[in-house]
């Protein structure tokens, strides 16, 4: 089965454009899509409405369920809180979903709270009958020492719960992360040297995270070499692909990640697309062989 999943910080913001954000989602037909910055009056947008009448709603939906993190912590979070989501289309059923509330992230319990609305992990089957699961996060940006000792803390609890966690299983992230990102991976490092002279791997994403997912594109630029050589020609400082911009420097922050029961087929950092749609971050879209 081709499962086509879409990773997307769609910056649910007043100034957003939520009309031609649906509109992009509704072009590309994801099977499944994990979304960050997502406030409840864009998800509901995303989904249809549940009076509507079934033929209605057979040829319009184009996600037939949905969990949102702001809607599974405890306490819920309010109207205009910004949380993760995880949608599917028809041709897959939701069988549970939740806040990662059982992961001991390393952070007083007022920050674990606004932790926990930033991830939502969702059981899902697909039509063959594979079950997976498929998380969403959203990190904290690391913009000064605390901000980078958070981020850190918010990407050791989500690899500490990946690596108990059977395959397949698949996430996409907004991770504020790597600040450097190079064909090489033991070029790109996290926002800063980490606390107490370790070394500045990101805990999550760096190349000795203890999980058994791993970068989609870097996956498949390694079955690419000419792609990935274009690349090199083109930003040899990097990054691999731009997905945002700090300080009008590009960077790549928006991430999917993926078990190796996964195949890879294809990657894709649509920009333009995104930003035309409103958003100031690239929608990450991947083709699996499932």
């Amino acid at each position: 089965m081709r499962l086509r999943v879409v990773s997307w910080n769609v910056d649910s913001r007043p100034t957003g454009l939520l009309d031609a954000k649906v509109e992009l989602l509704r072009q590309l037909r994801p099977d499944l899509a994990v979304l960050q910055e997502i406030n409840r009056s864009v998800y509901r947008a995303l989904l249809p409405h549940p009076l509507t009448h079934p033929r209605i709603h057979r040829q319009s939906r184009m996600f037939s369920w949905g969990a949102l993190s702001t809607d599974l912590g405890n306490p819920r979070g309010s109207e205009h809180r910004l949380g993760c989501a995880v949608l599917g289309a028809p041709t897959t059923a939701l069988l549970g979903a939740q806040v990662l509330d059982r992961v001991p992230f390393a952070v007083p319990e007022p920050v674990r709270l606004g932790f926990l609305w930033r991830t939502v992990a969702a059981r899902v089957a697909l039509s063959t009958g594979m079950m997976m699961t498929v998380g969403s996060f959203h990190a904290r940006r690391a913009t000064g020492a605390q901000a980078i000792q958070l981020q850190r803390a918010f990407h050791a609890g989500v690899a500490g719960w990946l690596a108990d966690l059977p395959g397949p299983v698949v996430f996409g992230m907004s991770a504020g992360a790597p600040a450097v990102d190079m064909p090489d991976v033991p070029g790109s490092t996290s926002w800063s040297v980490a606390p107490e002279g370790a070394n500045g791997a990101d805990p999550l994403l760096g190349p000795d995270a203890g999980h058994e997912l791993d970068d989609v594109l870097r996956r498949y630029l390694q079955h690419h070499p000419e792609e990935l050589e274009q690349i090199r020609a083109a930003r040899p400082g990097g990054p691999l692909a731009v997905s945002h911009h700090v300080s009008a420097q590009p960077v790549r922050h928006d991430h999917l990640w993926a078990t190796r029961d996964l195949e890879v087929l294809d990657v894709q950092y649509l920009y333009d697309e995104a930003v035309a749609a409103g958003s100031d971050h690239a929608l990450v879209l991947t083709d699996f062989e499932a």
